[in-house]
């Protein structure tokens, strides 16, 4: 196997997945990432509890794949570095594969998460759907049973088309009755412009990063079919689909700081 090529830039230039790391409390950060993200806090306070609620989400997400949905194998794209969540990965997930297209974070994954039986990591670029399909961990899969797939803080950082495609790819490739979890970072209860100053800093640090209003998304999401009957929520404020919604967005969503959608859609029934 070929060694891990590393671009030299790498270190000189903040990554997502290492600001992600640093905004959440971690390590796995070099002084050019605290930098931007200090200057990322300047505009946006909420930034770190954004990030820990969008990581309890993922524990919440799989338990209740795996206990509500029977949906034991899971793909988690775009896992970004290993966190204390990740370590707590529930039992009843029988088969997981890290993937991420950044090498050191598919590194972390491989050295830390893939420890356990029934995990493996795997570095692709997500919107190369094709190769990310034909690669063997995902053909290690029952495909003929439903599979997860986690999308989590990965859309927003995609343009318009290639998200289409990627969501479309997956809807059309996947096992009948396989669920896809969404986060996807919002405006839609921010003041005004400061989302849209949020996305200039990415783009000067030549990345690109576009939160979307809910309706944006669920067009996104319509070769899906979202579960539940409530459409999206806030990521602070799901709950498995058929839990009690007595209040509309607008009540619900309040300051819960997660400034993000969540949705959980499907191919078909999970349960038939």
């Amino acid at each position: 196997m070929s060694a891990t090529v590393i671009p030299p830039h790498y270190f000189q230039r903040p990554v997502v997945a290492r600001v992600q790391d640093q905004l959440g409390g971690g390590t796995d950060n070099y002084a050019v990432d605290r930098a931007f993200a200090r200057t990322l806090l300047a505009v946006a306070p909420w930034l770190p509890a954004s990030v820990r609620i969008n990581r309890g989400h993922w524990l919440r997400v799989l338990d209740y794949l795996t206990q509500g949905l029977g949906i034991d194998q899971v793909i988690d794209l775009g896992c970004g570095l290993p966190h204390d969540d990740h370590r707590r990965l529930p039992d009843s997930v029988r088969r997981i594969v890290y993937v991420d297209n950044d090498p050191v974070v598919e590194g972390h994954a491989r050295m830390i998460l893939a420890e356990r039986v029934g995990t493996a990591s795997l570095l692709v670029d997500l919107t190369d759907v094709p190769a990310l399909l034909a690669a063997a961990p995902i053909q290690q899969l029952d495909h003929d049973r439903p599979i997860g797939v986690l999308l989590h803080d990965v859309v927003p950082w995609l343009d318009d088309a290639t998200a289409r495609t990627v969501l479309a790819a997956l809807g059309a490739h996947l096992p009948a009755g396989s669920v896809l979890s969404l986060t996807h970072a919002t405006g839609d209860f921010t003041p005004a412009g400061q989302v849209a100053r949020l996305a200039a800093l990415w783009q000067d640090a030549g990345i690109f990063f576009r939160p979307r209003t809910g309706t944006a998304i669920e067009c996104l999401l319509a070769p899906w079919t979202l579960l539940g009957g409530c459409g999206l929520v806030t990521t602070a404020t799901w709950h498995p689909p058929r839990a009690a919604f007595n209040q509309p967005l607008s009540q619900r969503a309040g300051l819960d700081h997660s400034h993000a959608y969540a949705a959980l859609a499907t191919t078909g029934d999970p349960t038939s």
